[in-house]
């Protein structure tokens, strides 16, 4: 039977409608990471405090969606693709841990040691924070490049 001859109101199989979560999720870290990026170059040439904050709840909320992300891009390289080990599977095994590792890094060293003026003291800070979240955008393109390579059934 087709999809044609079903008869009116009659339940599709639930195998032809399994949710990707992966492919779902995956564009929330990229986008609060972007945000992240751009609030803090904003905060770096405004000045304005708002900013910084709008930077560091954008990286709280990747940070935070970065974890589900992760384990479902796990599940589904071990169940989907039977934990095959292609260069782009390592290379965005690689890249999600150091993004996971580095996006819980800064939330935690900005909530340990919050800076809201641009002033000589807070230079370095401000450098360092602007270089881990350049390279959560950098990674995220990573990710984006190996995961766009990937064919899903």
């Amino acid at each position: 039977m087709t999809a044609t001859d079903r008869p009116v109101g009659e339940a599709r199989p639930a195998a032809r409608f399994r949710m990707h979560w992966h492919v779902v999720l995956t564009h929330f870290p990229i986008s609060a990471f972007l945000g992240a990026f751009m609030f803090m170059g904003l905060h770096v040439i405004t000045g304005n405090a708002c900013y910084s904050l709008a930077a560091y709840v954008s990286l709280v909320a990747g940070a935070g969606v970065m974890f589900p992300t992760a384990m479902t891009g796990w599940f589904a390289w071990r169940r989907g693709y039977e934990a095959f080990r292609s260069p782009a599977f390592l290379a965005k095994i690689w890249v999600a841990v150091a993004m996971l590792t580095l996006s819980l890094a800064l939330v935690v060293y900005q909530t340990a040691y919050p800076f809201t003026l641009l002033d000589a003291t807070h230079h370095v800070a401000h450098a360092i924070y602007f270089s881990g979240v350049t390279l959560l955008m950098i990674g995220a393109l990573a990710e984006g490049y190996w995961g766009g390579r990937l064919h899903h059934r």
